[in-house]
């Protein structure tokens, strides 16, 4: 009901109408009412409870804002899947071992394979020798990327791709500078992003997105409350621009979404269980056809939040 005052009319005259028009009425049609006065919202108004807005933009806002949340209400509220193959303790001894705020690369592998998170084989190495050894070992071509703790690779130069000879991966670890990962290197397939996040209000997060090195810029990752039902994994893999990805954009083909359903769901497991770790980036997660593994890894502990008490005696 929109409303803007006249010479002859006044605003509490037409407020008292839609007033006595919506009790008459008897009906579960939402009324919302813009009735734009120098003297505010009426008082017959907030008497009969109808929302009341001073413009019509407002009003419209509201509504939308409650028939999307009445449409999220009415979906299915979904169930938590049992997840097998996880390995508390190995997990919680990692943890409880842990002595700096970043985890190293051992470290993280050794939290995420407990989780069953699906990782591409690397090799750790001290020296160019090593590095060398280790490539052989994996296969080339090969990734070297630095071990540093945290250290975002790509922005510090610390990852060098597609090395396919022995001559490239000595200059890639004297680049970079020792210790070094070794990693099989992948081609072909999505490059998304998935991670959790401690809120300080809500508490563990999920977040899923598009990934790569473009991750930041293009944005768009949502997030769901761990732990996730099966309806939040759907929704996480499939929606927005990363549901675009997934879904094969642009003659790609279609990743695996149960497998990526999957992965959400185990980290959604491990941010619930293991409240210490505050941040967890995996980017990228490279999926396909047939399953998806995680690239690159980076785990930021917190101190470990004390329970709240609810009574002070």
């Amino acid at each position: 009901m929109l409303f803007v005052p006249p010479v002859v009319a006044g605003a509490r005259e037409v407020a008292g109408a839609i007033s006595r028009a919506v009790e008459a009425a008897q009906s579960d049609k939402p009324v919302l009412a813009a009735v734009m006065s120098a003297e505010g919202t009426p008082v017959e108004l907030l008497e009969a409870g109808i929302a009341s807005f001073a413009y019509p933009e407002s009003a419209a806002r509201a509504l939308g804002i409650a028939a999307e949340r009445a449409e999220w209400l009415r979906r299915p509220a979904g169930s938590v899947p049992e997840l097998d193959g996880i390995d508390r303790e190995a997990a919680r001894a990692v943890v409880d071992s842990a002595q700096g705020e970043w985890l190293d690369p051992q470290q993280t592998r050794a939290l995420l394979e407990a989780y069953g998170v699906p990782l591409v084989p690397e090799r750790a190495a001290a020296s160019a020798d090593q590095a060398v050894a280790a490539a052989e070992e994996i296969g080339y071509p090969v990734v070297v990327k630095t071990a540093t703790a945290g250290a975002h690779k790509t922005e510090t130069g610390g990852v060098a791709l597609d090395l396919g000879e022995e001559g490239a991966v000595r200059e890639a670890v004297e680049r970079i500078g020792a210790p070094v990962l070794v990693q099989r290197y992948l081609k072909g397939g999505t490059e998304l992003l998935a991670g959790v996040v401690q809120d300080p209000v809500f508490g563990p997060l999920v977040a899923f997105g598009p990934g790569g090195v473009f991750a930041e810029l293009i944005g768009d990752a949502a997030f769901r409350l761990a732990p996730l039902t099966e309806v939040d994994a759907v929704e996480l893999v499939t929606g927005g621009k990363a549901g675009r990805l997934v879904a094969g954009f642009r003659g790609a083909p279609a990743a695996d979404a149960p497998a990526l359903q999957n992965l959400v769901h185990r980290l959604g497991r491990l941010a619930e269980e293991i409240p210490e770790v505050g941040e967890l980036d995996l980017n990228p997660v490279l999926a396909g056809p047939e399953g998806c593994v995680a690239v690159d890894a980076r785990v930021r502990l917190r101190n470990r939040p004390s329970e709240r008490k609810l009574k002070s005696w």
